[in-house]
């Protein structure tokens, strides 16, 4: 009996060390064979959501039974065995296997040769599935302390079991709940990153990032309505390459994915495109890049659908529906996000063309300055951003470049249009114009930030300009910018003064002032640009 205990103790032990179900039954499987001189073993999990029994995992078990125990299922509905196992929880020896009315005639057929022993695999209380010992018919039936020496390796072995399906669930949680959370901050990051810009280009591309990162998918597409028609507006591939009639730019014609998406506002799934009948141009260019999975999505704000999220994958099935409810939340954000940006752009669309009028109606007041104001808003933002400068300080640079003259308002056409050059008396009106354009524009809150390269444009590098005398780094970026366009164009404009000059001649002025009036920095960044553009500047005659 000491043997015995002794037995069973190293064997619990063992099994405790196991870290596979497989494991664990092949190693109960050589205890019993040792123990009690079993033939076979085979258990059978239960499924606690399937509400059934998985697959048989067996060790011993003859070669010509495996295929039969794999495929047929231990239904607890239709074998009587198996009810009894899980309603009294107590173990069954069955020794007329070939007759008992507790097995399915196809049971009954192959186990015709061996005792059977059905013993309950039971953790707290509750039925972990069940273990079916054989003995061969020529030995005797299981004893009674045999079936306790069973009973008890059989219960350790569902504890061992039991434990690797709470590691194994608890693990699965926790990987689902880190899923969530990545999910959720992920969201919060898109929210936080789209609703802080007013860019749809980076609406856009901040979202997509976010999409491939979530669903590892490996096509993400954002269309837009244009006119009547979805236009392809942003395009990633990863790791595929993008068909050339689906870059940004090409409209979608004829019945596609997408366009049920747009037309029926609901989100469209195709878990196989290879088995989609009935495949439009778009889903078939799709298919021939590889794309089998695929999701459309429509961007719907306020009952308004401005265009379509797309999504594909080169596996088949990739897109779930608990995938899918996450993107359409990252999808409407998006909508919403653009939606606005739309309405930003319309309002500034707006913005622009009064603020445009209003230089015109300056520019108006002489036909020596028609124009002026839009020539230095142009050449100063080229100029801006041939220096590398910000999107920000370039829209800066812009409206200042378009509105540097708005205070000469207030100067009659007299001194504009004066054939000759000013009098020193004439030189204080005019002088005044850039602190009386920051008194017509200082209510405008959108040009707060505009207001000092207008203030500070004729500022001079060696500190000797107006009106605050400023002096190199001290003016600011915006207004030494403005201040080289707005000279290289009253150098080279004709007015009623003096001639026009050549852009050759131009350059070299600014060059020649660099350093006292100009930035010199700037001036070469200017310089270099005009150079470009009209190639440079031919050299003098030889001497010889």
């Amino acid at each position: 009996m000491a043997d015995i205990s002794k037995s069973i103790i190293e064997g619990s032990e063992r099994l405790s060390n196991l870290d596979d179900i497989n494991e664990v039954v092949k190693g109960l499987a050589r205890l019993l064979r040792k123990m009690v001189k079993s033939r076979w073993i085979a258990a059978y999990f239960f499924d606690r959501e399937r509400r059934d029994f998985t697959p048989v995992h067996s060790a011993g078990l003859p070669r010509r039974f495996q295929p039969l125990f794999r495929t047929m299922p231990l239904a607890s509905a239709t074998i009587p065995l198996i009810k009894g196992l899980l309603q009294k929880k107590q173990h069954l020896l069955i020794t007329d296997t070939g007759s008992s009315e507790l097995l399915t005639p196809r049971f009954r057929r192959i186990l015709r040769e061996v005792n059977l022993l059905a013993v309950p695999m039971i953790v707290r209380g509750q039925v972990l599935g069940a273990v079916f010992v054989s003995r061969d018919r020529k030995l005797p039936p299981f004893s009674a302390e045999e079936i306790a020496i069973i009973r008890d390796m059989v219960s350790h072995a569902a504890l061992v079991v039991s434990h690797m399906r709470l590691f194994d669930e608890t693990l699965d949680m926790a990987m689902e709940l880190a899923g969530r959370i990545d999910v959720i901050m992920t969201l919060d990051e898109i929210n936080k990153a789209i609703s802080s810009s007013l860019s749809r280009e980076k609406i856009m591309e901040t979202a997509m990032q976010q999409i491939e990162r979530i669903t590892r998918c490996e096509l993400v597409a954002v269309l837009q309505v244009e006119g009547e028609e979805l236009e392809i507006t942003a395009i990633h591939g990863n790791n595929i390459t993008v068909p050339p009639e689906m870059q940004p730019g090409f409209r979608i014609t004829g019945r596609s994915t997408a366009g049920d998406a747009f037309s029926r506002h609901a989100s469209q799934r195709i878990g196989d495109l290879t088995a989609h009948t009935r495949m439009g141009a778009m889903d078939s260019r799709l298919m021939q890049a590889g794309i089998r999975s695929l999701v459309t999505i429509p961007l719907l704000a306020k009952d308004r659908i401005d265009g379509v999220l797309l999504l594909g994958d080169t596996e088949a099935g990739q897109f779930t529906p608990e995938a899918t409810f996450t993107i359409e939340k990252i999808a409407s954000q998006m909508a919403v996000a653009l939606s606005n940006a739309r309405l930003y752009e319309d309002l500034h669309i707006l913005f622009i063309s009064t603020v445009t009028s209003l230089a015109n109606a300056i520019d108006a007041k002489s036909p020596w300055t028609k124009g002026h104001s839009v020539r230095v808003m142009q050449m100063s933002t080229r100029l801006a951003r041939e220096m590398g400068l910000s999107s920000d300080v370039v829209e800066r640079v812009r409206l200042g470049g378009l509105l540097h003259d708005i205070g000469k308002i207030g100067i009659i056409e007299s001194l504009l249009d004066k054939p000759e050059m000013l009098m020193e008396d004439e030189f204080p009106p005019m002088r005044l114009h850039p602190e009386k354009g920051v008194a017509i524009l200082a209510p405008i809150e959108q040009l707060r930030d505009v207001i000092p390269g207008i203030l500070h444009h004729h500022e001079r590098y060696d500190g000797s300009g107006y009106p605050a005398g400023l002096k190199g780094e001290a003016i600011p970026l915006e207004a030494r910018i403005i201040g080289v366009a707005d000279a290289f164009d009253a150098i080279v404009a004709e007015r009623p003064y003096k001639p026009g000059h050549s852009v050759t001649e131009a350059l070299a002025e600014l060059r020649r002032c660099a350093g006292t009036q100009f930035d010199p920095v700037v001036v070469e960044h200017f310089a270099r640009a005009i150079e470009r553009t009209i190639g440079p500047p031919a050299l003098p005659p030889s001497s010889d």
